[in-house]
């Protein structure tokens, strides 16, 4: 609305400019007669300017402002001509000027509707430009990500393949140090521990570089609910969060296939809580999958198995 105002005040403004101008022109130079013999009429000058500045409906208001200053002004000399003639020099300016308002401002409306369309539509693409651009550099800044990422994965397949040749090595300490490697990789952390059961207690078995303090026994919730529980356990699971406070993020029973016998628990210290998908959780249960065997093997010259009793075969 304010706008609108604006607009109708400064064409009124404009109107009142111009046919003042040519007023006080008329008055100066001319006879007061409406510019009547002159050709071209200078009054079609505001006619024109409305027209093609602001379309036809101020073409309209300037042809009747110009119409009125016409018949005023130029009506007198009906005595020296024929009426019919008198008449046509009167009506033909005037009906010259309402044509014009109408013709030309409809062009110019014509023409401003079909800017303003191309103005949405260079908007519209500017904003898809500025959109495409921003995810192009999202993408490239991932792909740089991940690049990096691939680079500096230590688990790379010869990596894996590498590290796990070294279970096979007569020295327990190393085979011990290619275990707590691989959890670390298949587990995306340093800090873990991973514990034994023997009998009803659960005692560390194994270490993450980073857990060196944690518990040395599992609490008494988490063993129990490790016993109970097939699949991991981890905060992202309100029923779960209390055996794990204090102690970690993420727990694996480690249960033996054949029996069933929940041998250990693998618990995750630190771990982003974004890493907690279906896809990481998954990966973490097969994790229980191939270290179940491993750690129901005694480090001693030779591999033997833990009974479920806990004595030595």
């Amino acid at each position: 609305m304010t706008g609108t105002r604006k607009r109708i005040g400064r064409i009124a403004a404009e109107l009142v400019v111009g046919f003042g101008a040519l007023i006080l022109l008329d008055r100066l130079l001319g006879t007061g007669g409406a510019f009547a013999k002159v050709q071209p009429n200078p009054l079609w000058l505001p006619v024109l300017v409305m027209a093609l500045a602001y379309g036809t409906m101020p073409a309209l208001a300037a042809a009747a402002i110009a119409s009125a200053l016409w018949l005023l002004h130029a009506a007198p000399g009906a005595a020296e001509r024929d009426y019919l003639d008198h008449l046509f020099h009167l009506s033909l300016p005037p009906l010259l000027w309402f044509v014009a308002a109408v013709a030309v401002g409809e062009v110019t409306m014509l023409r401003t509707a079909r800017y303003h369309l191309l103005e949405r539509r260079a908007s519209v693409a500017r904003r898809n430009v500025a959109r495409l651009t921003e995810a192009f550099h999202r993408l490239a800044r991932t792909n740089r990500t991940l690049q990096v990422e691939v680079a500096t994965d230590p688990r790379t397949l010869g990596h894996v393949v590498a590290t796990a040749s070294r279970l096979g090595s007569g020295d327990p300490a190393e085979r011990r140090a290619a275990l707590a490697a691989l959890i670390a990789m298949a587990a995306r952390s340093e800090d873990f521990t991973c514990y034994r059961f023997a009998g009803t207690e659960a005692r560390a078995w194994l270490r993450g570089a980073s857990a060196m303090t944690r518990p040395e026994v599992l609490p008494d919730a988490l063993a129990t609910l490790a016993r109970r529980r097939q699949g991991p356990i981890h905060v992202g699971r309100r029923a779960d969060r209390p055996a794990l406070a204090g102690i970690g993020i993420v727990a694996i029973p480690l249960a033996q296939v054949e029996s069933g016998r929940i041998a250990g628990c693998l618990v995750i210290h630190v771990l982003p809580f974004a890493a907690l998908n279906a896809h990481a959780l998954a990966e973490m249960a097969e994790i229980g999958g191939w270290l179940t065997p491993l750690i129901t093997v005694r480090e001693r010259g030779t591999a033997t198995m833990i009974q479920p009793s806990g004595r030595v075969a």
